[in-house]
């Protein structure tokens, strides 16, 4: 089955037994992406008793993780990480974040609320197919650029990163289903000495 992603950055909160638990969920390209998104939530929320979360990544789900951040084993990562299972996500960062309300939930009551919180906010976001990508880091002199980016265009490319300097060095995404032709395109042009090319891998 075609797994999905989310579009754009969610929240949704539920409050039970004064307990309130906001759910985010971030799109994510890569691991270093989902630390940097985590480093950036722990300091913004670092008042509140938990910032719990899971993650995919892959077309194929490959790379889980899960925390429950100081809640009881199992209580807290492991129910928002089903959630994203459930629902085929991947490429997908989900955070809890609890305010405690001076009530104890006990394990069973942790893994619902947890459970409730990631489901409002899956409910609350717009799915897409997920893509898979290729990524390439590419060196060019400036007299390629023009038609490398119009390349990048014909094979539904993106530009994530572009340096100035005597040569070009640029970061680009392809479609998988996209990037055989592209790298014909590239190995043409590398024949001519006119650009220098690495696949690179995104987990």
């Amino acid at each position: 089955m075609m797994p999905y992603t989310i579009k754009q950055t969610v929240q949704a909160s539920i409050k039970i037994q004064r307990s309130e638990f906001i759910a985010f969920l971030f799109p994510t390209a890569d691991s270093k992406m989902v630390q940097d998104i985590l480093h950036q939530h722990q300091q913004d929320y670092a008042k509140a008793t938990h910032n719990c979360f899971a993650y995919v990544l892959g077309y194929e789900s490959e790379t889980q993780y899960y925390s429950d951040a100081g809640e009881p084993g199992g209580s807290a990562g492991k129910p928002i990480l089903n959630s994203l299972l459930r629902n085929e996500l991947s490429g997908v960062l989900a955070i809890v974040t609890r305010y405690y309300g001076g009530i104890k939930l006990g394990v069973k009551g942790l893994i619902e609320a947890y459970t409730q919180a990631s489901a409002l906010a899956i409910e609350a976001a717009q799915l897409i197919p997920y893509q898979p990508y290729r990524y390439f880091d590419l060196q060019m002199g400036y007299n390629s650029l023009e038609i490398l980016r119009h390349q990048m265009q014909k094979h539904a490319g993106e530009e994530l990163d572009a340096e100035y300097s005597d040569i070009i060095s640029l970061k680009v995404k392809i479609p998988l289903s996209e990037a055989e032709a592209f790298c014909e395109f590239m190995d043409s042009y590398k024949a001519l000495g006119r650009l220098e090319y690495v696949i690179k891998e995104k987990t």
